[in-house]
């Protein structure tokens, strides 16, 4: 648990510091070391070889990110991609996974900074953070009811808990950012809901893959996907509820 603590303390202070500093070019570039690095642990999640070289190909298609809109990048990466296995007539079809999940969503949380701004990024990070922590204490506190085989610990009194607190402090980021307290809410429920199903996803990863963290990068929290799972479906969450 202090092992834990610590590390949650310098995460905190470091994306503070990378807020503060709030530089267009500095946070695409963290950004991409972030996509590099849980790229590399969901390819080992799918079972894949070669994964670095699988990793750079992506970084190859993230650089075009900075030039254009992420989201038609993402969609032409998975093209490419496809295209080029049955070019080869490639018997592992699995290779195109990590370049849907966690590739796309990383270029949609880019989309929500690079088309909105840092403070539509904050707002997902505290709806996400207060979700997150509310599930945690309500569960443990009144959790009786299992949510999902994927993810034991998981209760369905923890995860509305969840999605109350993270709706509620959603909505207070939300409110400061765009009119309409009726979108804010319902974006800000959108957002903690994905989150959720973003969490149980990568559960499922690890237990088909049987292992307990998706790597060991982050002392007392496990690799950088279980510290961004619920920011890669609420992200998209995010741009949708934009769009209207």
């Amino acid at each position: 648990m202090k092992t834990r603590i610590i590390t949650g303390v310098a995460m905190f202070l470091a994306i503070l510091v990378i807020f503060l500093i709030n530089s267009y070019v500095l946070n695409f570039f963290i950004l991409g070391v972030v996509l590099f690095l849980a790229f590399n642990e969901a390819a080992a999640l799918y079972g894949l070889e070669n994964r670095k070289n699988l990793a750079f190909i992506a970084l190859a298609f993230y650089s075009l990110a900075f030039f254009t809109n992420p989201v038609y990048i993402a969609i032409l990466a998975i093209l490419i991609i496809v295209s080029f296995l049955a070019h080869v007539r490639a018997e592992n079809l699995n290779i195109i996974l990590p370049f849907i999940y966690p590739a796309v969503p990383v270029f949609m949380i880019w989309a929500v900074y690079s088309e909105y701004g840092l403070a539509y990024l904050v707002w997902l990070i505290l709806a996400v953070v207060a979700s997150d922590s509310g599930a945690y204490f309500v569960g443990k506190k009144y959790g009786k009811i299992p949510f999902s085989k994927s993810s034991p610990n998981k209760t369905k009194e923890g995860v509305l808990g969840g999605l109350f607190l993270g709706t509620i402090i959603g909505s207070m980021c939300g409110y400061y950012i765009i009119d309409g307290i009726f979108h804010v809410v319902i974006t800000s429920f959108l957002i903690c809901a994905f989150g959720v199903w973003g969490d149980l996803f990568e559960s499922y990863l690890k237990r088909k893959a049987d292992v307990k963290d998706s790597g060991n990068l982050l002392p007392g929290h496990g690799g950088m996907l279980d510290r961004i799972d619920g920011y890669l479906f609420g992200a998209p969450a995010l741009l949708w509820a934009m769009s209207w």
